[in-house]
């Protein structure tokens, strides 16, 4: 029905009063709707999905015993937040709740509190004697198999497990803030306000009304204040070198990218045909999307590689390391001439990259640091 017609159903069904003061949105609208409501929000044609979504939306900010109408197939359905969340969710069903009937839940639903109490207690005399004994160091597997376990139930799109592994990433990075609060460096809280201050520094076009950044300049203005920030004089400083070579060269290329001078990233060691070749075969995508062709690309590569008696995590590793050299050097190169990057146009950079390889032996050969 269309919205003239729901709004005389809801009024003949005694639902909903001229008088009543409303919000009507399409399923479509579940994830985004504002929910901070004094009035009444009716919801139609919701999906499957749509409705599950806004369900756990309204159950974060309101008790579980809010009332909500439901309109389905079954009829007209009274029933609680947590009765609506166990039931099996249809197709265009229409809710409608009234804020006003319902009890809102605090303005920070998610406190940690509890958690963090649970592991101060384990790390407390009497507390788990394995947790007791563990440091900042021995902790570093751990948090590294969680965030890989992160990424895999990303990866299968199992949003449960999602959920159970950001609890153990959480987890993780409580148990190293009781650490460093038992030591005396820092608390928890400092973590949380550390990064809010972080947060609002590097995005002045949000929260500085008198800023004068766009969100095209974000990315370069956000490693121009970071370098500042760190006093970094390199463009990669701070980049770990031990991350795994695949990792790592994403890094760098994302780094150099978000400076506007994507041009340094064009690899002089390879011929243009191959790189029109691999172009040209990325670009088909009538057998295979992009990623998967690109994908094969890299698998094959890597057996051909093995095949070959290359290892193909240390030539890429020792690749991107010698890139790391030679931007540093370009960058010192730079700054001998008066300028440096951060200030340069991309065109400025360009000409100079080129003087600066011209000047260079070939191929660059640069000692390892």
């Amino acid at each position: 029905m269309n919205r003239k017609e729901l709004m005389n159903f809801l009024e003949k069904k005694g639902l909903l009063s001229p008088e009543d003061s409303l919000t009507m949105a399409s399923g479509k609208e579940a994830s985004s709707l504002p929910l901070t409501l004094s009035h009444i929000l009716i919801v139609r044609d919701l999906s499957e999905k749509d409705e599950k979504i806004l369900c756990r939306r309204l159950l974060a900010a309101y008790d579980e015993t809010s009332p909500v109408i439901l309109l389905s197939g079954e009829g007209i359905l009274r029933l609680s937040l947590k009765e609506m969340e166990m039931r099996s969710f249809g197709e265009k069903e229409t809710i409608l709740f009234d804020s006003r009937k319902a009890i809102r839940r605090p303005a920070f639903p998610w406190n940690l509190e509890a958690l963090d109490s649970t592991v101060h207690r384990l790390l407390a005399p009497g507390g788990c004697p394995w947790d007791r004994s563990q440091t900042h160091e021995t902790l570093r597997t751990y948090f590294i198999q969680e965030v890989y376990e992160v990424i895999d139930a990303i990866d299968r799109g199992d949003m449960d497990n999602l959920k159970e592994e950001l609890g153990d990433v959480l987890f993780q990075i409580l148990f190293h803030a009781a650490l460093a609060e038992k030591e005396g460096y820092f608390t928890m809280q400092d973590v949380a306000d550390g990064i809010r201050d972080k947060m609002v520094r590097r995005h002045p076009f949000v929260f500085d009304k008198n800023s004068t950044d766009s969100t095209l300049s974000a990315p370069r203005e956000w490693e121009k204040r970071k370098r500042i920030e760190k006093n970094r004089k390199y463009l990669l400083s701070g980049v770990p070198k031990g991350l795994p070579s695949l990792l790592l060269t994403c890094i760098i290329q994302k780094k150099v990218s978000s400076n506007g001078i994507q041009n340094l990233l064009q690899s002089e060691d390879l011929p243009v045909e191959m790189k029109d070749q691999i172009s040209r075969f990325l670009e088909d995508d009538r057998e295979m999307d992009r990623e998967m062709k690109a994908g094969a690309f890299l698998f094959e590569l890597v057996h051909y590689l093995q095949e070959k008696g290359i290892e193909p995590e240390l030539a890429l590793h020792r690749y991107a390391a010698a890139y790391m050299r030679k931007l540093r050097a370009f960058e010192d190169y730079v700054i001998e001439k008066g300028g440096t990057i951060p200030d340069l146009s991309p065109e400025e950079t360009l000409r100079l990259w080129k003087d600066f390889l011209a000047e260079q032996p070939s191929p660059l050969e640069l000692k390892t640091v």
